[in-house]
């Protein structure tokens, strides 16, 4: 795990958590402190919008007083108030290394606990986004509860901000991520495998060997995800055992994966495993898969087995349409004339889509044409 996460990738992987969940947004989490309307701010909300919108020259005193009002919060056991200063102080629309600071001075890991719980109720995306990214300074510490939290949560929002929050702290949720992999709980451990798999660095592999041997599906499955995103052959030989799995979902994703990352050496198991294939799903992502590595040795395999089917059972609709276009991107002379045949098929859909396979091949070879041409006009 790299010890500095590279802001755009971490910008481009909380999205992602984001857009993979539809929430309500008509409820943006507890407020912040500042907020037009609603209740007057406390003295300490008052105390950090002072220093905030202070100058930095005249900030000295006024970050005494935002110390001595945290100080007279702790006492007095108001954690959201200390919470919402802390939350304050670090989301800033221009970095405030001052400010930073002084958040990092007032909090302490009660602070943190319920900082955590506060960022699990956000639900507007934009406030989310800015508090995963702001969280970073607080370091390990955050990683505990932002851990602990995630382990608690039944929430499927909080538990992506949570992911978010451990995927931006890198290096400093290590330790965190690796007890999560080794807990009894199987949602506990699939949450660390969410992380791993989100950083996708190559160095998290020798820590998903173990997941993929869990006892529950949903643990694989993520890990097998996880070892798609990281892609490359470490990736790919660990994903190889993984077609023998026991759950299709699980077969179908390492099958999908092994395409994705293109691994030479596993053409001869996906070969294996499109003979014994027998739920659909997985058939269909073997089948892409080959196509996928694109070995013109693969195709009588595809024929036989996606087109032709048994005396005893035809290939289904959808697994004919993938055939036909692993064929395609396999491009032999006998793949593409049994893909062009197929473009008068007698069942419509597939016609339809073996067309449409055809006219994107047809785009994509115009496409490499012009490159290359465009390429020699600059070399000359």
């Amino acid at each position: 795990m790299s010890d500095h996460p590279d802001p755009d990738g971490l910008a481009r992987s909380v999205k992602r958590l984001f857009d993979q969940f539809d929430a309500p947004t008509d409820d943006s989490g507890p407020p912040s402190i500042g907020a037009d309307g609603g209740e007057a701010p406390t003295r300490l909300a008052q105390a950090v919008s002072d220093y905030l919108l202070a100058p930095g020259s005249e900030r000295g005193p006024l970050a005494d007083a935002v110390r001595s009002e945290a100080a007279a919060a702790r006492s007095a056991g108001d954690l959201d108030d200390l919470a919402a200063a802390v939350e304050e102080l670090l989301v800033q629309p221009v970095p405030d290394p001052d400010a930073t600071a002084l958040a990092c001075e007032i909090v302490d890991p009660a602070v943190e606990t319920r900082l955590a719980l506060r960022m699990g109720a956000v639900r507007d995306e934009g406030r989310r986004s800015a508090l995963v990214e702001a969280i970073v300074p607080l370091g390990g510490s955050m990683a505990e509860a932002i851990g602990e939290a995630l382990t608690d949560t039944e929430d499927s929002l909080a538990r992506r901000t949570y992911v978010a929050v451990l995927v931006a702290l890198g290096e400093a949720a290590r330790d965190v991520v690796e007890r999560m992999l080794d807990d009894s709980r199987w949602w506990v451990v699939r949450n660390a495998v969410h992380v791993l798999g989100e950083r996708a660095s190559a160095d998290a592999i020798g820590l998903l060997t173990a997941p993929l041997a869990h006892e529950h599906a949903q643990v694989r499955l993520a890990t097998v995800r996880a070892l798609a995103r990281i892609g490359g052959e470490d990736a790919g030989m660990l994903l190889l055992g993984m077609l023998g799995d026991p759950e299709a979902p699980v077969r179908a994703s390492a099958a999908r994966a092994l395409g994705e990352i293109r691994l030479e050496r596993a053409l001869r198991p996906l070969l294996e495993r499109l003979e014994e294939e027998e739920d659909e799903d997985a058939l269909e992502a073997v089948i892409g898969a080959l196509g996928r590595l694109g070995d013109p040795s693969a195709v009588q395999a595809i024929e036989k087995r996606g087109l032709e089917g048994s005396f005893f059972s035809k290939p289904k609709k959808d697994v004919r349409i993938a055939a036909y276009g692993a064929l395609a991107a396999i491009g032999t002379p006998r793949a593409m004339g049994l893909v062009e045949a197929a473009a008068s098929d007698r069942d419509p859909e597939v016609a339809a889509a073996v067309r449409r396979i055809l006219a994107e091949r047809e785009e994509a070879r115009q496409a490499a044409a012009s490159d290359v041409e465009g390429g020699g006009a600059d070399d000359a």
